[in-house]
């Protein structure tokens, strides 16, 4: 099975790609909350999360696929007490039927962001839900 680099979005000065397709699956690296240039957009969580949320989701329309299609995302977070401000933002996108999550805290995180996510996605995993209910 061949795969597919998804190059959109990607941070300035790293070697790495947002995202590759296998198949119907998208394996997400990890997303900020940056613009263009690569620089933070926010200095708290709520914005940043917001930001790399919606980035996430321009990744994965560059391969056709959406933000319903995300079955498991990981969230690294700098300091617990962040959880209730990207829980809050996180509701904005995902209010129901939420993908499994892990989150993760570390002492820094790259470019000094508050968080990071990655994801993997399943093209027309919403369909599948359907059928399965």
């Amino acid at each position: 099975m061949s795969r597919e680099l998804i190059v959109r979005g990607k941070v300035p000065g790293y070697r790495y790609s947002p995202g590759v397709v296998v198949g119907d699956t998208a394996y997400l690296a990890g997303h900020f909350g940056v613009d263009g240039e690569g620089k933070l957009v926010a200095d708290d969580v709520a914005g940043q999360g917001r930001r790399a949320l919606e980035n996430m989701g321009a990744t994965l329309a560059a391969a056709g696929m959406r933000l319903g299609d995300v079955v498991s995302m990981r969230v690294w977070l700098t300091t617990y007490d962040d959880m209730p401000a990207f829980d809050a933002v996180y509701g904005e996108f995902f209010a129901t039927d939420p993908p499994a999550r892990t989150a993760f805290m570390v002492q820094r995180l790259p470019l000094g962001a508050a968080v990071e996510l990655d994801a993997i996605a399943v093209r027309d995993s919403a369909e599948v839900k359907a059928r399965l209910a």
